[in-house]
């Protein structure tokens, strides 16, 4: 997949990687059919796991305390798909949304793939503004290389804090974004850290030729 193949769904998929209400409009997933699996996805034999099968990344229904809310694959031959993940905070209907994205694109370093998505999550709430941006280390994994921006914004008139990670791991990039409302922020962090540990026992494999 070229650069230029790539920039145009890039924007599309930050409307469903970036917009909290997604996850509000999607039922929870209680499992999934073979006619319901993407394009460039298989079923693990649990019957529920999607698996990834360019990259053997497993995306389970439950992940973390985390339900998976929508998947998508972008290629057909499974070079560019999109997973959603959130889970309630609190007592109340606030919750807190992941998308992960993993594209295959060719000569772009997490910086560059980082400034491609900016302005566009950054678009889908009222006010935004840029808090912190710039390299940061993935534990356990430190020398990948990795850009991190961090922003705050408003959504139905409530303040919400989001981020943005993209990791280039080589023939794949990898993109995260993370949304939750600001008087939830405490909870939201602590929860989205068991998410990453989780999600950072997995790297992605080059596909076999």
């Amino acid at each position: 997949m070229t650069l230029f193949s790539v920039l145009r769904p890039l924007a599309f998929c930050s409307l469903l990687l970036a917009t909290p209400s997604i996850a509000a409009e999607q039922p929870p997933a209680a499992g999934t059919a073979q006619a319901e699996i993407p394009d460039g996805f298989s079923l693990a034999s649990d019957g529920t796991t999607l698996v990834h099968v360019a990259s053997g990344l497993r995306f389970p229904t439950e992940f973390a305390g985390f339900t998976r809310m929508r998947e998508r694959a972008f290629d057909p031959g499974g070079e560019y798909i999109a997973v959603g993940y959130d889970r309630p905070l609190g007592t109340g209907s606030d919750r807190i949304v992941v998308r992960i994205a993993v594209v295959h694109i060719e000569d772009m370093s997490a910086h560059d793939h980082y400034e491609i998505m900016r302005q566009s999550t950054m678009s889908h709430f009222s006010a935004p503004t840029l808090l912190s941006q710039g390299p940061t280390k993935i534990p356990n994994q430190r020398r990948l290389d990795a850009y991190r921006g961090t922003f705050t914004g408003a959504r139905d008139n409530q303040p919400w804090l989001f981020s943005l990670t993209t990791v280039n791991y080589g023939y794949w990039s990898g993109r995260m974004t993370a949304a939750y409302p600001e008087n939830q922020a405490a909870e939201a962090q602590k929860q989205l850290g068991t998410l990453l540990a989780a999600i950072r026992l997995q790297q992605p494999k080059p596909p076999k030729r």
